[in-house]
């Protein structure tokens, strides 16, 4: 494909540059950066708009082969005449014939302020832009001259120097003669990165590749250029389900390779050796990488800019200072010298006292690394905490090793969750086995039943089996902490398969703090969180999420996966209690660590949060774009059995945004990716399928459909899914719903309940004053969308009652919160769109105006409205004398809402 590399997040150099221009007095600007951060791009786009502004333009550039050369730089814009100095005649003499010590007799006024008029009066007496690029690789004659041309009135020099280079005295007094500001150009932070590679690729960058990629090339065009080039050529940066994402490692292209080697020009053998140490083991302790190289050395390297460095907890840790170096030094290592590095750093790692906790998975990659024979119980222990670390690949090589090293039946429980986390379930089967080992204690016994019923419910989604094997296990732990966590996981479960009740009655009696563990405390609030919250009881599941928050610090460090779950399970009930704010800023938190940390097996979920949080907001455009992301990642790995639930609201998102192919397309891959054990969200899939129906046009379907929803949550005693899809049947016109929402609501504990249940109210009595209130309720927790949507219902109540002033002031309202939603489109909104002569129009004769102004024929609209084409025929007639127009193409341009034609 052919890249376009547009120029982005450089509106303030710009703008700087052409103000510095326009200025009568301005001499020029210096601009400083480091190499390939785009100083010379600025400075082309300031030539382009000095040239539209009638300047003569010229361009020289600085390079080490003519640095030595008198006036090297210039030669091609100087005559042989420029050059000789007045008491010789014009010949042919070049630039490589002046001896600097001809420059060295010259006054002011002889051969240099010749050269500079000549300059200026060639071609007229324009203006000039001079660029100067790499000025600090001029020899000082050119530099001399520059100076002498920004002294001139008419020569605006643009002069481009790197960062740690020696400049000659010439260019640096520009800025301290006051000829030309100094301009810095900084290198592109992340969000400028995912806006120009989005515009490069022309598609959506998922944000973990952006954090990447501006990670790698710390915002550097140059790098990020060639990164994005490399990756493209070796298909590892690919579209992937309507998102470009990168899989696998970086790679280090030759083009990359050179350019890093330019930057490490001048180390000795011994500080290279260093660098190819800390490169191996980065991050290293800064004690552990003293004893190893020497303090000398450490010093040298941090003095030079090679080395980075940064706290956690009580050590310092350093790092290569740009990932491309270390990059491209791994690259260059050859096996016996990574090997050796290896072999070292495992022996002065064992030498340290006071080891770290991640010290245990650094010994065991390292000393299998180094090729030699690893003690299996060490193997063992590095690969339990790459599982906690998410690292689930080096997790599966190292549980594998100690297999052969000896190890037994532990091992083979490690290997199959790596295996599970990396969506390899067959493969875990295998190795978890279908029983308990025989020789398990308690412990192991709860170790691999936890596992197992993971493996069967969320990779094979054989519900039943699963929860024999934690019953099986329940059995031989009989008693104890993992007998507790053992129904804790039962109950997580229960829920997931659409029984929060039964998750509920099963891990209510562990949340006794006397009676437990801190660690059964954390598992049974992470069970009991969401099966409380789908039972109605949002604010005592939020109480419970506090509590366990409070408590999770104790437990990051030996148990982080069970603590990562409570933030997902916090975010569900506040969704479910109708505390959207709360939600987004918990799932955005959530997300950007996880992106961060590259913690690529948890970017699925949050993504997934992050976009239901954006879809209860009422974000449409927002909340799809997320879950575009969600879903690719759910694709490549998929744990939780989160990807039907994503497509869903994927399908949802677009349905609102009037995207009926996308919106389709999710569903088809929502029911294709329905694993049978995890039913807690069918109803949704169902609502999904009603604002598909309305986007296309099909509201009885739609309004029939979301009561089905509720009828499907009701069946599992969902009673907060049941009360959120009748909601939606009454914004989608059902009112009949409107009694068995307002009992409903008013046994469901939350913040959004008693909103709901006025609405359904004042829907059902036409009261707009009560419409106002539920808008002023539905904005305050942050539901745009629907405050947006009881605005207008309010604007049509107040029409109809005569009410002008209150109708406009209502509609006003309604703009302004539909404004934030992003362009999405509800029957609601639409009708707050509709002219006067829409007014009179039933509901009926709405939805098949609306068809018909699509362009279904008459059968066709029968067909989904379960009509006779002869009724459709008589609605249309009667819509035609009520709007006072004359057939299908003037009724499709009086739709305010109308959207493309099918197939469209």
């Amino acid at each position: 494909m052919t890249l376009r590399w547009g120029l982005v997040g450089r509106d303030k150099e710009l703008d700087l540059l052409r103000t510095a221009l326009a200025e009568v007095d301005a001499r020029g600007v210096v601009l400083f950066g480091a190499p390939g951060v785009g100083k010379t791009r600025l400075a082309a786009e300031l030539l382009d708009h000095a040239a539209g502004q009638g300047w003569r333009t010229e361009w020289v550039v600085g390079t080490r082969g003519i640095s030595g050369v008198p006036f090297g730089a210039f030669a091609h814009l100087l005559a042989p005449s420029d050059l000789a100095p007045s008491d010789l005649a014009p010949s042919d003499l070049a630039p490589s014939d002046l001896e600097p010590s001809d420059l060295a007799a010259t006054s002011s006024g002889g051969l240099l302020q010749r050269i500079g008029e000549r300059f200026c009066h060639r071609n007229g007496n324009r203006p000039i832009v001079l660029v100067v690029d790499d000025a600090h690789l001029l020899d000082d004659a050119s530099a001399d001259l520059t100076h002498l041309l920004a002294s001139s009135a008419r020569v605006f020099v643009v002069a481009t120097v790197r960062h740690g280079e020696r400049v000659p005295d010439a260019i640096s007094a520009l800025c301290k003669d006051g000829l030309a500001e100094r301009v810095e150009v900084p290198a592109l932070s992340r969000k400028q990165v995912g806006q120009l590679l989005g515009g490069v690729l022309g598609g959506q960058l998922d944000t973990a590749t952006q954090y990447r990629l501006w990670d790698a090339s710390r915002g550097n065009v140059l790098f990020l250029q060639e990164l994005v080039l490399t990756g493209l050529e070796r298909g590892h940066l690919a579209e992937r389900a309507g998102v470009w994402s990168w899989a696998g490692e970086l790679a280090c292209s030759d083009r990359l390779a050179e350019l890093v080697a330019d930057q490490l020009v001048g180390l000795s053998r011994q500080q290279r050796c260093a660098l190819e140490v800390l490169a191996i083991g980065e991050p290293l302790p800064s004690a552990l990488f003293d004893s190893l190289v020497g303090t000398a050395v450490v010093q040298h390297l941090h003095g030079s800019g090679l080395l980075g460095a940064a706290r956690q907890g009580q050590q310092i840790q350093l790092r290569v200072a740009h990932p491309l170096y270390a990059a491209a030094i791994r690259a260059g290592l050859g096996v016996v010298r990574r090997r050796s590095i290896f072999r070292q750093l495992a022996d002065a790692l064992g030498t340290m006292a006071a080891p770290q906790r991640q010290d245990v998975l650094r010994a065991s990659l390292w000393r299998l690394e180094s090729g030699g024979s690893v003690d299996p119980a060490m193997l063992l222990a590095g690969a339990r905490q790459a599982r906690a670390s998410c690292a689930h690949q080096l997790a599966e090589r190292l549980a594998r090793a100690a297999i052969d090293e000896g190890a037994g039946t532990d091992a083979r429980v490690v290997l199959a969750e790596a295996l599970h986390w990396q969506g390899r379930d067959a493969e875990a089967c295998l190795a978890v086995g279908n029983r308990p080992p025989l020789d398990a204690g308690p412990a192991g016994a709860a170790e691999w039943a936890m596992v197992a019923s993971a493996v069967f419910f969320w990779g094979l989604g054989d519900a039943d089996r699963a929860e024999e094997i934690v019953r099986c296990a329940e059995q031989i732990t009989a008693a104890g902490p993992e007998h507790d966590l053992l129904v804790a996981q039962r109950a997580r479960l229960a829920f997931f398969h659409a029984r929060p009740a039964d998750a509920w009655a099963a891990v209510e009696p562990l949340l006794s703090p006397e009676s437990a563990s801190d660690l059964v405390l954390m598992a049974a609030r992470v069970a009991a969180v969401p099966a409380l919250a789908a039972l109605g009881r949002c604010d005592a599941a939020l109480k419970l999420a506090d509590e366990a928050t409070a408590a999770a610090a104790k437990l990051r460090d030996p148990q982080p996966q069970l603590v990562g779950e409570l933030p997902a399970m916090q975010v569900l009930a506040s969704w479910m209690a109708g505390r959207y704010r709360q939600m987004e800023d918990l799932a955005a938190a959530s997300y950007q660590q996880v992106t961060a940390e590259q913690a690529h097996d948890l970017r699925g979920l949050w993504a997934m949060l992050l976009g239901r949080a954006a879809l209860a907001a009422g974000r449409a455009r927002t909340a799809r774009q997320h879950l575009r992301e969600a879903c690719a990642l759910l694709r490549q790995q998929d744990p939780g059995g989160l990807l039907a639930c994503a497509l869903g609201a994927q399908a949802l998102a677009a349905a609102l945004l009037g995207d009926v192919e996308e919106a389709e397309r999710a569903l088809v891959g929502q029911r294709r990716s329905q694993l049978p054990a995890v039913r807690v969200f069918d109803w949704e899939a169902v609502l999904a399928q009603a604002w598909t129906a309305v986007a296309r046009g099909e509201h009885s379907t739609a309004r029939s459909l979301a009561c089905r929803a509720a009828d499907v949550a009701a069946a599992s005693g969902l009673c907060t899914g049941e009360l959120l899809a009748l909601h939606d049947a009454l914004r989608l016109g059902e009112i009949r719903v409107a009694p068995r929402l307002a009992a409903l609501a008013g046994v469901v504990d939350s913040a959004l309940a008693p909103v709901i249940a006025l609405h359904a109210t004042a829907l059902a009595t036409g009261d707009a004053d009560a419409l106002e209130r539920c808008a002023a309720g539905f904005a305050e927790l942050g539901a745009v969308l629907l405050a947006a949507e009881a605005a207008a219902e309010a604007a049509e109540q107040h029409h109809r009652a005569g009410h002008l002033v209150a109708r406009l002031a209502a509609r006003e309202r309604c703009r302004e919160w539909a404004s934030r939603c992003e362009g999405a489109r509800t029957p609601s909104l639409r009708r707050a769109g509709d002219p006067r002569a829409l007014d009179a129009l039933t509901t009926r004769e709405r939805e098949i105006a609306e068809l018909a102004a699509r362009g279904l024929p008459k059968r066709e609209i029968a067909e989904r409205l379960a009509l006779s084409a002869r009724t459709v025929g008589n609605h249309l007639n009667h819509i035609y004398s009520k709007t006072g127009v004359s057939g299908r193409a003037e009724l499709a341009l009086l739709l305010p809402w109308r959207s493309p034609a099918r197939g469209a």
